[in-house]
């Protein structure tokens, strides 16, 4: 007992000597406090839960939401270590400081970053086998728009997207690595959480080179960008392979925010624009009204010279445009639920008067998680309300730019900003306008037209989805969703009494139409995993998925008689109502997939899907399914080739796919239809021989480098695309008594390359500079058409233009009218010396761009942040109709400075072959221009460098118990031009479809905004 009892004694005086030479060494050791606050070196933002630790890491801290911390430590102490998940550890010398501001670097491309890929799946992206490419939610925020894809503009190698001239709230055509389809669609698939969205439009569909159609809608373009977490862009048929036929041409994949774990957070961000034309066209201020040197009653500016003109006339119609977002978002959750909740208010007002948007989004996202988190439960709701009024049109018809720009230039624009004037006669307002008998532009007085040429687009989206997850054990999980997606557009035209007879009965007219688009989903995956031996590792899923689309509605105008009773717009006031029910567009496509992917020793990945397609469009046909599949394989080799140790990271992959593409609705069967007053609308469209599916195969190799550790990435890939089986619809022979037939032909082959470059320029404790380089070129070649299909034009072939597939050539060839040459190469001319037009159409150019390249720099000084993007397309060409009817007007600034001269110097020769090098003014341009030009004279190189985006932040640091994190900026897009040719933006483009890239008919200019954003998280 005593033994024992003096054992315990020795250990407790032992203890006690420990403990206290323990304290008195702390006691009389000098000590400091080292105060400070830990950032995201790229983003400024606060980082919370941070380790902050002395040298030997025997006292440490977290830091808190704020991203402060405060730590006692000895005064030897010389550094601090600094560590949270996803960045790199930091060493920080203390020297004599006691104050720290501590940046931390992400993990650049971080190797062993999860992504989001097809189907919602989340993989490392060393596993990859074929290139994706990440953004952060932050991209589509910085400087916002009213549609939030136009963010992502020079930002993704390989990724075409051109913005519509519609002005606020317009759509974008968006192209991953070239057009594929001839008479389909080439724009990608939008994907949200795992779930496909309505990619389809409820407006009319473009295409119309002079009739002004409406803006058709985009399908991202109502979506909050605040709400958004990340995006993923696969560019490839490997990547969008398990999407099917949906994905032909790449699916965007968009993450929206969660509810987080043990936290309370509120975002409140408001942002205010201010918008200005960015390119106009140059006008001539000596000449005015009249003809012949004359000052006659005209409409053209072809008069004597009036020593200055009227001198602007553009500059006092448009308007400063605005764009105003305020958004707030609640997010709280804990370990077994999470909420989150939004609401985004847009108010914007473009360039033309009376132009407004007003947009209201509410989101809400609820996550639980039950029995031992093994069951979870997502659901969510995204309901958008926008209104849009006197949206601006292309082309002829109730465009105010044509009278805009057409307007003589000796008179005063402003004298007519009094639109309409009381008619006594008539009893009724009329428009005042210098003419209105313009019967080739049909041009009006502009303030009219936005005033009593009205439109309203009244747009209501719900998008329903919820999904249920049951981890079956450590290797099964079962997986079911399902959504809705439904968007409504109640559209109303209003034309009053007064407006162009040739557009608009003497009492005006009414439009009025009301469509609903709705898409079901569903989808069923069961998700695997587990060793097969200790190196190989295996994880697949089965599944089967049904999609089914609808459109119904209604459509009204008054028919050929217009309106009974002036400016009273009701479907009872007319003679000759014209009322359609839409045709019951539905469509369904029923799928089963599957996909396997083996990891051996986490170096080498092998991917294989398979996935077969049931489309209600191939019905009748003897093909009713398709199937594709795909194959990828990468390796990391870094490790087993002993490469230097400057070489962090390498890897190679390969992938070849297939994937299939169904056919319009309805061209399998003939079907008459019902049409107006009951009479049957006779079908016209046959086919030869049964129709089959469009198919594209793809193959792809690349490769990815991380050097001197990791400030330097390289991403290289190479593809080739062949897509084949295109629908087109051909003449019929008149003894068929059809109009066309629909056949299958053609091979379009698209090859390129993708390149991105990222560098960690300067790593430091107060200065921080990251730069990206992405660069792509994309070749289009017309393999083969068809021996019945020698050509093919997408667009009529009238008034001097024409989009034209030939064998050899690419898809968006410019086809047009150019002079008549002698054997020289000099334009022939007439007797009354007018320049001569060749009686066929020659290839003008191509509309697409054959690379483009983009450089973003991040730089960071403490708490000030600069951002800028710089981006260029380049080797395309563009045509614009609005300078040759401007120069047959006489009012562009060329037109003048050719009579300044004394003429335009030409290079021709007559008919008795007198060279002929000068022609008069005049004659010239009203030969060569107008709304049938010469279409090879305005053609202009389309290359272009623009400063694309800025952003000067600055993060306060708050001791705020409730304000963690303000953040100003100040903010730009599209500020200005480096390099440019054409008179207009070549980026901008009437139409979203496959006809009209490249081509200017009178189009709103584009805009350069600048502005204030403030973002604030409690």
């Amino acid at each position: 007992m005593r033994q024992k009892s003096l054992v315990r004694c020795t250990r407790l005086f032992g203890t006690v000597v420990v403990l206290t030479t323990l304290l008195f060494g702390q006691a009389f050791a000098q000590q400091r406090t080292i105060r400070g606050i830990v950032k995201d070196g790229s983003t400024l933002a606060p980082i919370a839960g941070a380790s902050v630790s002395g040298a030997s890491r025997t006292n440490s801290t977290l830091t808190d939401d704020q991203g402060s911390f405060s730590l006692a430590v000895d005064a030897a102490t010389a550094n601090l270590q600094v560590t949270f998940v996803g960045y790199e550890s930091q060493q920080v010398p203390l020297a004599d400081r006691d104050t720290l501001s501590i940046f931390l670097v992400a993990v650049d491309t971080k190797l062993d970053e999860v992504v989001v890929t097809a189907l919602g799946i989340s993989r490392e992206q060393k596993s990859l086998t074929y290139s994706t490419q990440q953004l952060k939610g932050e991209e589509l925020t910085r400087a916002k728009g009213t549609n939030m894809i136009n963010n992502i503009n020079g930002k993704v190698a390989g990724v075409n997207i051109s913005s519509s001239s519609s002005g606020i709230g317009g759509s974008a055509k968006v192209v991953l690595r070239g057009n594929k389809s001839a008479s389909g669609n080439n724009q990608v698939l939008y994907v949200i959480d795992g779930v496909p969205i309505n990619n389809s439009s409820s407006g009319a569909q473009p295409g119309n080179m002079f009739g002004g159609e409406r803006d058709p809608g985009d399908p991202v373009a109502l979506i909050n960008p605040d709400d958004v977490e990340s995006m993923s862009v696969l560019k490839g048929a490997s990547a969008a392979a398990l999407y099917g036929s949906q994905a032909a041409n790449g699916v965007i994949l968009i993450t929206t925010k969660s509810g987080k774990n043990g936290r309370t957070t509120i975002d409140f961000s408001s942002s205010a624009q201010i918008e200005t034309p960015a390119v106009l066209p140059q006008f001539q201020n000596n000449y005015g009204r009249g003809a012949d040197g004359q000052n006659t009653n005209a409409l053209t500016s072809w008069g004597a010279n009036t020593a200055g003109g009227g001198g602007d006339q553009v500059g006092s119609f448009f308007q400063n445009g605005t764009n105003f977002t305020n958004s707030i978002g609640l997010s709280r959750g804990n370990e077994h639920m999470q909420t989150y909740i939004s609401y985004a208010n847009t108010s914007a007002k473009g360039l033309l008067p009376e132009n407004k948007l007003n947009r209201h989004n509410i989101n809400m996202k609820q996550t639980a998680n039950f029995f031992d988190d093994r069951l979870t439960l997502q659901g969510g709701a995204n309901y958008i309300q926008q209104d849009l009024q006197n949206s601006p049109l292309t082309g002829f018809y109730f465009n105010p730019i044509v009278g805009l720009y057409l307007f003589p230039r000796s008179l005063n624009l402003n004298d007519y900003k009094t639109f309409e004037t009381f008619d006594p006669a008539t009893n009724k307002y009329v428009q005042n306008w210098h003419s209105l008998g313009d019967s080739e532009t049909t041009q009006q007085n502009p303030w009219w037209i936005q005033n009593r040429n009205t439109s309203t687009s009244d747009k209501s989206r719900l998008i329903l989805n919820g999904s249920a997850k049951f981890n079956v054990n450590n290797w099964l999980s079962l997986q079911a969703r399902g959504s809705m997606d439904r968007t409504t557009d109640v559209f109303d035209r209003k034309i009053f009494a007064g407006t162009q007879s040739i557009i608009a009965r003497p009492n005006g007219a009414y439009n009025y139409s009301k469509i609903t688009i709705t898409q079901k989903y569903a989808d069923f995956i069961a998700n695997f995993n587990g060793n097969i031996t200790d190196k190989l590792k295996f994880n697949g899923l089965v599944g089967t998925s049904i999609t089914d689309w609808n459109t119904e509605g209604m459509s009204f105008n008054t028919g050929a008689t217009g309106l009974r009773t002036a400016n009273v717009f009701a479907m009872q006031n007319t003679t000759t109502p014209i009322t359609n029910t839409e045709a019951n567009n539905r469509r369904q496509l029923q799928s089963v997939f599957a996909s396997a992917n083996f990891d051996y020793d986490g170096w080498m990945f092998l991917d294989l899907s398979a996935r077969n397609d049931w489309s209600s469009t191939l019905a009748f046909t003897n093909t009713p399914s398709f199937f594709y599949p795909s194959v990828g394989l990468s390796a990391n080799i870094h490790e087993k080739l002993g490469l230097p140790d400057f070489i962090n990271f390498m890897k190679i992959r390969g992938s070849w796919a297939e994937v299939g593409n169904d056919l319009p609705p309805y061209k399998t069967r003939l079907l008459n239809t019902l049409g107006n007053f009951g009479n049957i609308t006779i079908n016209t469209v046959t086919s030869l021989v049964p129709l089959k599916p469009e198919i594209t195969r793809s193959i792809e190799a690349g490769t990815e480098l991380k050097m001197f550790n990791n400030r330097l990435g390289i991403d290289f890939t190479y593809y080739k695309t062949n897509t084949t089986n295109q629908y087109f619809e051909i003449a019929a022979s008149e003894a068929s008594l059809f109009g066309t037939y629909a056949i299958n032909a053609g091979d379009i082959q698209n090859e390129g390359v993708e390149l991105l470059v990222n560098y960690d320029a300067i790593r430091g404790e107060n200065f921080n500079w990251s730069t990206a380089v992405n660069f792509s070129a994309n070749k289009n070649t017309i393999i083969e058409l068809d021996d019945a299909v020698p050509n093919f034009s997408l667009t009529g072939e009238n008034r001097g233009y024409a989009s034209r597939f030939e064998v050899g050539g690419s898809f968006g060839d410019i086809y047009g009218v150019d002079f008549s040459r002698d054997e020289q190469g000099r334009i022939l001319f007439s007797e009354d010396g007018i320049p001569l037009r060749s009686s066929d159409f020659v290839k003008l150019g191509n509309a697409n761009p054959r690379w483009q390249m983009g450089w973003s720099n991040t730089i960071n000084y403490k708490n000030l942040g600069l951002y800028f993007l710089i981006d260029g397309k380049f080797d395309y060409d563009v045509l614009s109709i609005t300078e040759s009817v401007m120069d047959s007007y006489g009012v562009s600034a060329r037109t003048g400075a050719a009579r300044d001269a004394g003429g335009v110097a030409v290079n021709g020769v007559s008919p008795t072959g007198e060279a002929v090098t000068t022609a008069a003014a005049q004659a010239w341009y009203t030969s060569v221009g107008g709304v049938s030009p010469v279409t090879s004279n305005y053609m202009y190189n389309g290359s272009a460098i623009r400063m694309r985006e800025i952003a000067l932040s600055y993060n306060f640091k708050l001791d705020s118990k409730y304000v963690k994190g303000l953040r100003v900026a100040a903010t730009g897009r599209n500020l200005f031009f480096l390099y440019k040719e054409a008179p207009f933006d070549p980026e901008t483009t009437m139409s979203t479809g496959n006809g009209l890239s490249g081509i200017d008919i009178f189009m709103m200019p584009s805009s350069r905004s600048y502005g204030l954003s403030l973002n604030v998280n409690f």
